[in-house]
């Protein structure tokens, strides 16, 4: 008898399961279409006009771009999908009084709800792999193919470089194009001492200095930088060129249009020319180096990630905020399919009215509010310093959780 009563239990346990992932599957169809639509409506006008003078905007490549654009769109509306999943799977078993007809089966409300909520996890689990490596992917190759239609240089790429190479190199530029390869508005400068340590006050724009003679660039650079300087003068050589672009049959950087300069250890002038062409073999930096620059945290994997955060500590640059973006993009966010299963498991009783589909959303939609809130708090809280990157980044799951068993403790009462 015993044996027979646990086989019904788990049977009703399939049950839950499958009616939960039915109507998981029905909301994640739903809403993608919906966000994917209301996008396609937004952007729509403006490329319609850009047809008229950029032959890139063709309805092929359209389709591409908003191809490319899906697996973010699903990142963002799956944590509502499941919420809304659950809300309605739930309300809908207390409306038609299936919960008690579960309890009188020997299933408790925790196990019901357990059930929920190991689905959230798994789902989690996979929404994290695929943030991990898959999607980042799909946010680069559509934002180049945004570039494109829109004949934009990305906002990303402006005043981004301003970085230390490996071999004592520093690079300032107003503009990188990753796509192109192609450097806009370059000064590099070579220490003398390559343990030279770069201290970074702000970010320069290098238009404010472009016009600026050679010792009144270099002066600029050394007061807004703030080098730890040695003795001796802190440079061995220096460009500055209107270009730089990478060769790929040569595999190397092609300066263009500027001036090369070297000094002594006393800072005194050496040698000085111009030129149309130029090649410096100094230079082992790859596209690959500086294209992690102009990526936002959305489309690094974690191997470019850890990377561009160690290029930041070479270099003496800030990093938390990266580090609390990178951890809320890769462990927070979609860490709230389970955060958002436990609060809709919380108030499933809620749900059991009438007009059951609108009070589902209303009350989904008030619950993913309350939840991002807290997110983005900590996120800001996170960015000014007031918390250590990884629990500011958790915070507002954290705080979710204790809301979870708060609720929990008023309906035992």
């Amino acid at each position: 008898m015993a044996n027979i009563k646990l086989l019904k239990i788990f049977k009703i346990e399939k049950y839950i399961a499958a009616v939960l992932i039915k109507n998981f599957l029905i909301s994640i169809i739903f809403f993608l279409g919906v966000y994917l639509f209301s996008n396609i409506l937004a952007e729509l006008p403006s490329l319609l006009k850009r047809s008229d003078y950029n032959d890139y905007v063709t309805v092929p490549n359209v389709i591409h771009y908003y191809s490319l654009k899906i697996p973010d769109f699903f990142l963002t509306v799956l944590p509502f999908a499941f919420l809304f999943a659950t809300s309605y799977t739930l309300g809908k078993f207390y409306r038609n009084n299936e919960i008690i007809a579960f309890i009188s089966s020997g299933l408790s409300l925790t196990r019901i709800t357990f059930i929920v909520v190991v689905i959230g996890f798994i789902i989690n689990l996979s929404v994290m792999f695929l943030n991990f490596s898959v999607i980042p992917s799909y946010n680069y190759k559509s934002a180049l193919v945004e570039e494109k239609l829109y004949r934009k240089v990305r906002i990303e790429d402006e005043d981004r470089i301003q970085t230390y190479g490996d071999n004592g190199i520093n690079y300032f530029a107003r503009i990188f194009n990753a796509r192109e390869k192609v450097f806009i508005g370059i000064i590099l400068l070579k220490s003398s001492d390559q343990s030279v340590s770069v201290l970074e006050k702000k970010r320069l724009k290098i238009e404010d200095i472009e016009n600026l003679s050679v010792e009144e660039q270099i002066k600029t650079i050394s007061k807004e930088i703030d080098f730890n300087l040695t003795d001796s003068f802190s440079y061995s050589w220096g460009v500055k060129a209107n270009r730089m672009n990478w060769d790929e049959t040569s595999e190397k950087w092609v300066l263009q249009n500027g001036i090369y300069w070297e000094w002594d250890k006393n800072g005194n002038i050496t040698k000085i020319e111009k030129f149309d062409i130029k090649i410096i073999d100094e230079i082992k930096e790859k596209p690959s180096f500086f294209a992690k620059d102009t990526k936002n945290i959305k489309e690094m994997n974690v191997n470019e990630f850890l990377e561009h955060i160690d290029k930041l500590k070479k270099s003496k640059q800030p990093y938390k905020k990266d580090l609390v973006e990178f951890y809320s993009e890769k462990y927070s966010k979609p860490f709230s399919v389970f955060i958002l299963a436990l609060l809709a498991t919380s108030i499933g009783k809620a749900f059991s009215r009438k007009n059951l589909l609108i009070m589902t959303l209303l009350l989904s939609f008030l619950i993913a509010l309350v939840y991002y809130l807290l997110i983005n708090i900590g996120i800001s809280i996170g960015k000014e310093g007031v918390l250590p990157p990884f629990i500011a980044s958790f915070s507002g799951n954290i705080v979710s959780i204790f809301i979870y068993f708060y609720l929990k403790h008023i309906q035992s009462l």
